[in-house]
């Protein structure tokens, strides 16, 4: 039971995830149906979409944790004490798994904190030019 609930948060988080990387980009997706909301909730700016894909892939990681706690509560109160507990065979696998869904997520989130940065820039240079600061 805890395993199934933890594991609903984190496909969530991964449903999320791909929601988001889809519609990051492009305008058409600003009119879908059902992605609208989401594609104009992230293009509404270059930090949004970075503070967006740096909390879901940083909720990635607790989430796992979950699911492996989870793994160990159904475990224990099924009775089975502490021989599931000690088979690691599972724990491997969910980690294995995070693992290659962070080497997913972590050029994507990245990405976006260039486009962020490169954003700043761009707008602290067109202040100093029309402003005349240094």
């Amino acid at each position: 039971m805890y395993f199934e609930l933890a594991m609903v948060v984190w496909i969530l988080l991964l449903l999320l995830f791909i929601i988001f990387w889809i519609v990051q980009e492009g305008s058409r997706w600003q009119k879908h149906p059902v992605l609208g909301g989401f594609a104009r909730f992230i293009q509404a700016s270059a930090g949004r979409g970075f503070a967006v894909f740096l909390l879901l892939t940083l909720g990635l990681i607790p989430s796992t944790l979950g699911l492996m706690a989870g793994f160990w509560a159904d475990a224990y109160f099924a009775g089975e004490g502490y021989a599931t507990v000690a088979n690691t065979v599972p724990i491997v696998n969910t980690l294995l798994i995070m693992f290659l869904f962070l080497a997913a997520m972590v050029p994507v989130m990245w990405g976006s904190f260039r486009t962020w940065r490169q954003a700043v820039r761009s707008a602290a240079e067109v202040r100093v030019r029309t402003t005349g600061e240094m």
